[in-house]
């Protein structure tokens, strides 16, 4: 009918992220790939344990006394997680989201590099995304679009929103509260996103959309990121980077997925 022409006749891309999705050519996707000398000469990770060698798997004892038995890879590497779970918690203390974090190092340790999916973290990316209420949002650009979009000229397409949508700000969790919520470790920066608008149907001048956000992001360390002064003195951050990058560990680093489908409405001034 009219209404279903001056919409959209199949879900439309709109919006796809330079950086690729399952990039497993990343830098933050290696792992096993550095020898203890190199940890400990070029980035500094001497001991970053308290409780067990990382590099050779000598138990610990805090006073030392006595034997220290040598622990097997996985005995070992259970126990850096373990500390990794309690370290995240600095950064995992408020709100519905703090075991987000712990899962994901769960994953990390028994997964072997599969891809996550939790629905909480797609609650969470909703969350996000609809919360956003700057007129710089991807979503604010598109209902801005779909207001003043004559369509009664022509159909819309993927160019009608390729310079607007580069110039919004992307979802991302660096809000304040991300700092202690357990997101912005979990994913903080989004490697790749697609925008798809599912569905668009008009009543008269109204106008009702389905909007989904496809979300990529690597749980992985790259050098950059250990290199950072930001993170380079946390435990969290040595540990992880150990328990993916030593070769004797090599835990694989994984894809983590979201999406988010969003109903908006509103009124075309065309």
């Amino acid at each position: 009918d009219l209404f279903k022409m001056r919409g959209i006749q199949r879900p439309l891309i709109i919006y796809t992220s330079r950086k690729p999705f399952y990039d497993r050519c990343a830098e933050d996707m290696k792992c096993g790939d550095l020898d203890e000398k190199t940890l400990k000469e070029r980035f500094g990770l001497l001991q970053v344990s308290e409780r067990v060698n990382c590099y050779t798997f000598q138990k610990l004892a805090i006073p030392a006394y006595g034997d220290m038995p040598f622990l097997s890879k996985d005995q070992a590497a259970g126990i850096l997680f373990d500390q990794l779970r309690f370290e995240a918690g600095r950064f995992a203390f408020w709100g519905p989201y703090t075991g987000i974090i712990q899962r994901l190092f769960t994953h990390m340790q028994y997964g072997n590099g599969k891809d996550f999916y939790d629905v909480q973290m797609n609650q969470a990316y909703k969350r996000m995304i609809e919360g956003d209420k700057t007129p710089g949002s991807t979503l604010a650009t598109i209902k801005n679009l779909l207001s003043q979009f004559d369509f009664n000229r022509r159909p819309l397409s993927i160019d009608d929103f390729r310079v607007k949508i580069s110039a919004a700000h992307l979802p991302k969790y660096s809000r304040f509260a991300d700092n202690f919520n357990g997101l912005g470790i979990s994913i903080h920066d989004m490697n790749s996103t697609k925008i798809t608008i599912e569905s668009l149907t008009f009543t008269g001048n109204q106008y009702s959309a389905i909007v989904k956000y496809t979300g990529q992001d690597h749980f992985g360390l790259d050098t950059t990121d250990i290199s950072n002064m930001r993170f380079k003195f946390l435990k969290v951050f040595q540990i992880w980077f150990i328990l993916q990058h030593y070769r004797k560990l090599a835990f694989k680093p994984f894809f983590t997925n979201m999406e988010a489908r969003i109903a908006i409405t509103g009124k075309n001034n065309a």
